[in-house]
């Protein structure tokens, strides 16, 4: 007998020192994200596809969440395990977030129905701007807004592109790609917006919460993750998907 005190206290010691599980990373998706994220089965979007892509590769379990984009930022902001979505990488976010894989870059417009708008100025004159709000691109106008000139502020990037069809508002301040996937998905003719140059281009990041465990190691795994998936063709797929091949083959150039 008293050999298995012996053999219990043994295998205890090699539990001890044995590697634990990695915790799941909290995955928090904004809603009405597309065609970047979104929480419906089979239709996840560019970076809801490439995480789930990357969390396989990297062998660690991933749990999603879709949280009302007003309230993401703030929620993984206190989640050691939290990871958000398709974040663009600002002045005003850059020490709030560790910026952990740069996916593509994201050009900023106005869209108008009647006229083409090319800054914020001209398009707060002719009418009401609709904008997502708790956005840098809100503040930046709610910031120029003079007396008379309205900024709509909503939750949803389609009720939006509803609303400039409709002609409720006179433009639309939003990323470009955005714009065009939105505007073909709810089936208005594509003749009928016009879209500016661009007024400002940022890049789009997956970000970890400040307090992210073990961040660093993550991040380097996450960097060679899409690099292999960029060799291999996996990324240029998942493009495709959303994109459309020609419009895929001309993102892929730009992507880091």
């Amino acid at each position: 007998m008293t050999g298995l005190p012996l053999i219990a206290g043994l295998l205890l010691a090699l539990l001890a020192g044995a590697p634990q599980a990695s915790e799941a990373l909290k995955i928090y998706v904004g809603q009405g994200q597309m065609p970047y994220a979104d929480d419906t089965p089979g239709n996840h979007g560019l970076f809801g596809d490439l995480m789930e892509e990357l969390c396989r590769r990297l062998q660690r379990e991933c749990r999603y969440q879709s949280v009302p984009w007003k309230r993401v930022q703030l929620e993984v902001t206190n989640d050691p395990y939290g990871i958000v979505l398709n974040l663009g990488r600002t002045a005003e976010r850059e020490s709030g977030f560790i910026w952990l894989l740069d996916v593509l870059p994201s050009a900023y417009v106005l869209a108008g129905r009647e006229s083409r708008y090319d800054n914020l100025q001209q398009a707060l004159a002719a009418g009401p701007v609709v904008v997502m709000g708790g956005t840098p691109r809100a503040l930046e106008l709610q910031g120029l807004k003079r007396e008379g000139q309205t900024v709509v502020e909503v939750t949803d990037p389609a009720q939006a592109a509803g609303m400039l069809h409709s002609g409720r508002v006179a433009s639309w301040y939003e990323i470009d790609l955005r714009v065009r996937y939105l505007w073909r998905e709810l089936g208005f003719p594509p003749e009928s917006v016009h879209v500016g140059t661009p007024i400002g281009v940022t890049h789009s990041y997956i970000a970890g919460s400040p307090l992210l465990r073990d961040a660093r190691a993550l991040q380097r795994q996450m960097r060679e993750s899409f690099a292999a998936m960029r060799a291999d063709g996996s990324w240029q797929r998942i493009l495709a998907r959303y994109l459309g091949e020609q419009a895929a083959a001309q993102m892929w150039q730009t992507t880091p």
